[in-house]
């Protein structure tokens, strides 16, 4: 039990950077995308002409802002759930529950990544590029799949680390849910 606790503090420490780096690159996507399509529309609006790149890249960066915050929402418990089933379960058919949903996400992303990596790589190999103002590489935007899922298997084998933890008594205090009582 000791290792089990062992890799989910490193897993945990890991996910918590990942999850500050994924946010932190979300919400400059974000930023630069309300930020490129004013100034398009405004120097459109005064000059009578714009660049198209600025309006181009931003819905091409949106998967780089979607794909790997998954797993930060699942691990927020913000991602797409049912919210009666928990409520109304008893504490201990409740973390079954949350292990069974883990699984099913650690699977999912685990089998989502793979395809992803194979995808990207089928992109890659036709070598085709944007036709924008700005050419790049398409498989550039396929990429963000296979990240993005490979981030989300990772918050799912905490998730599940955790839940085990939890359901044996071991998980730490300072992991614990405010509110949450252990049911060991």
């Amino acid at each position: 039990m000791k290792l089990l606790l062992n890799a989910y503090r490193l897993l945990y420490g890991t996910n918590s950077l990942i999850q500050r780096i994924a946010v932190g690159i979300g919400m400059a996507i974000v930023a630069f995308a309300v930020i490129a399509l004013f100034a398009a529309a405004v120097e459109r609006h005064v000059t009578g002409w714009g660049y198209a790149w600025m309006n181009d890249l931003p819905p091409f960066l949106l998967p780089w802002c979607v794909f790997p915050i998954m797993g930060v929402l699942l691990r927020s418990g913000r991602h797409i759930s049912v919210d009666v089933a928990p409520t109304l379960l008893p504490d201990r058919a409740a973390q079954l529950l949350r292990l069974v949903v883990g699984l099913i996400a650690l699977v999912s992303g685990v089998y989502f990544c793979n395809a992803g990596i194979e995808a990207t790589g089928f992109f890659r190999m036709l070598g085709e590029m944007t036709e924008t103002e700005i050419q790049f590489p398409f498989w550039y935007l396929y990429a963000a799949f296979p990240t993005g899922f490979g981030i989300l298997a990772l918050f799912a084998l905490e998730m599940v680390l955790r839940e085990i933890l939890d359901m044996t008594g071991n998980l730490p205090d300072e992991h614990r849910v405010p509110g949450e009582v252990s049911v060991s």
